[in-house]
């Protein structure tokens, strides 16, 4: 009977021992997912700082660097291919909005509010929003505020919401979009259309625009990280995928020694066309996965 009774006692505690280890573990990974979406909320960027930033330099507008808005329905298959292509438009619509093109902003701006109802902002919202940006489409200043108000609601405001987990996948396009749309006017800006000095002049200030995005890259993949689950990828669709081309792209800035460079200022000697057409080849690989239907 004691003998009984002594292996009772030890299988009751190695389960406790086990729960306890599990709810260990079950809170670590909950810190861990808290931590990183803070961070990655606390980072939201600024809806049209890339885009301002590509106008101040004096670079062309190239409509053909957008991703057409008539292919936004083929988006609304799913509500991560939506929230992805969410991003790309967020990102040509700033784009479009820093350089004044009215007539693609409205199109773009269509695009956008079409798959913001797919992730679940509230038709009345979007319908408000509309109304506000058909009024005011002429005012640039006042069209761009409410961009950013459907950025917001897109975004920030998804926070804590059970939706909040395809932010990161929109964040992640709307990234890997504006980067293709840097990287676009790199790869083809007129080489004899300017003296050397002046074309430097403008392309410099773009490619550093490409450099600086490494730590919303790194910021973002720690969120990616914590809504992915490599061994179970279909568990939440694609979510693994956008992870692990976020990894890629970061040991591509490590390898190009980014930010060492930058800190000493030396970061002109990563503006070499191989270059370019590295970063290039990494950032459209992904782009293309994201605006291809599926």
């Amino acid at each position: 009977m004691k003998k009984i009774l002594s292996i009772l006692f030890l299988a009751t505690i190695l389960v406790s021992c086990q729960k306890s280890k599990e709810n260990t573990e079950e809170a670590q990974v909950n810190e861990s997912f808290d931590q990183q979406r803070d961070a990655f909320f606390a980072n939201l960027m600024t809806p049209g700082n890339i885009a301002a930033g590509l106008q101040a330099t004096a670079a062309e507008f190239n409509a053909n660097l957008m991703n057409d808005p008539k292919f936004s329905a083929g988006y609304a298959t799913g509500d991560v291919k939506a929230a992805a292509n969410l991003g790309v438009y967020l990102a040509d619509l700033n784009y479009s909005i820093a350089y004044k093109q009215s007539a693609n902003s409205k199109d773009l701006f269509t695009a956008a509010q079409e798959l913001s109802k797919v992730i679940g902002i509230e038709q009345t919202i979007l319908t408000f929003l509309n109304k506000r940006y058909s009024e005011n489409l002429a005012q640039n200043d006042s069209a761009k505020a409410i961009v950013d108000e459907l950025f917001k609601k897109s975004t920030a405001d998804l926070k804590g919401t059970d939706r909040e987990k395809l932010v990161g996948i929109a964040m992640s396009a709307y990234l890997i979009e504006n980067l293709h749309l840097a990287v676009g006017i790199l790869e083809s800006y007129p080489k004899d259309m300017l003296p050397e000095d002046a074309r430097m002049q403008i392309l410099i200030p773009v490619f550093r625009i490409v450099l600086e995005q490494k730590q919303n890259i790194e910021t973002t993949y720690g969120f990616l990280q914590t809504i992915s689950d490599p061994n179970n990828p279909e568990k939440n669709p694609n979510y693994a995928y956008y992870a692990t081309a976020f990894n890629e792209l970061i040991d591509l800035y490590k390898k190009l020694d980014v930010d060492e460079k930058i800190a000493n200022n030396q970061g002109l000697e990563l503006m070499k066309d191989s270059v370019v057409a590295e970063l290039s080849a990494k950032i459209n690989a992904i782009r293309n996965k994201i605006v291809s239907p599926e």
